[in-house]
């Protein structure tokens, strides 16, 4: 009788005790399973197609597209001396050097050999040309557009977009290949005021570089509230030995990637 009344009284032990290695079981288990997922996510390579999901929003790249290079060239330049794909026959230009007179504007002032030949500044627009032609053929520029929909209020200012390319290579700097080029805007082509009585013809400005940066990424602007979407835009010149971009989305210690490939 003593051990049958012994024994009723273990089973609710027992009983508790199964009951909270369960619960803990499954708080475990479901712990483990959330990071899991989380790393998961945050190791998984995105395709462009693909929406990509944050606890407090999400992302979906609407284009990616590869198209070519867009340079800021100077049109009244390439006008006044022919287009980009055509070289100029720079022996039918004079060899003689430019001049100009004082500065002080007196028309009695002796002329002053200024700069380069219209023959040699020529040959730097055909160097410009091919500068030019160089960087179009081995560039392509790359344009995404994305959407963000909160699915909680979302403080931008947590979000980072950003491009980075499989060579390493810093997209937003500044792209030395056209340092007085003669077809940009404010370049080696730029004619000085008549009021500067300088003799007819081009200066030449070779130590003005060229403020070349392709690179643009929209400002998202203020907080996401829950239920709205937002537009953005991103853009760069892409080499074409550069196979693929990632599009790289950070978030309060998480970071998503969607990859792009030409």
């Amino acid at each position: 009788m003593g051990e049958t009344m012994t024994g009723k009284k273990k089973n609710p032990i027992i009983k508790w005790v199964i009951a909270g290695v369960t619960i803990l079981a499954i708080t475990l288990g479901g712990f483990f399973g959330l990071k899991a997922y989380e790393n998961y996510l945050a190791n998984k390579v995105y395709a462009p197609s693909e929406n990509v999901s944050f606890p407090e929003f999400s992302v979906k790249v609407t284009k990616a597209e590869f198209k070519p290079v867009e340079l800021p060239i100077d049109k009244e330049s390439v006008k006044k001396y022919g287009a980009i794909d055509k070289k100029e026959n720079c022996d039918l230009l004079s060899k003689e050097d430019t001049y100009w007179r004082a500065w002080d504007g007196d028309i009695n002032a002796p002329w002053v050999k200024y700069g380069p030949s219209a023959y040699n500044i020529c040959y730097r627009r055909n160097d410009s040309r091919d500068a030019i032609t160089k960087y179009t053929s081995e560039n392509k520029r790359l344009v995404v557009d994305y959407t963000i929909t909160a699915k909680n209020n979302v403080n931008v200012k947590d979000v980072s977009i950003a491009l980075e390319p499989d060579s390493g290579r810093k997209l937003d700097a500044q792209v030395d290949a056209f340092n007085a080029n003669q077809f940009f805007e404010l370049g080696a082509q730029y004619l000085m005021p008549d009021e500067y009585n300088l003799a007819p013809g081009p200066v030449y400005t070779s130590e003005h570089p060229q403020k070349y940066i392709p690179f643009r990424k929209s400002n998202l602007g203020g907080n996401i509230n829950k239920g709205i979407s937002r537009k953005g835009n991103i853009y760069t010149d892409i080499r074409n030995s550069e196979s693929s971009v990632d599009l790289k989305i950070t978030y309060r210690g998480q970071t998503r990637i969607v990859r792009i490939t030409q």
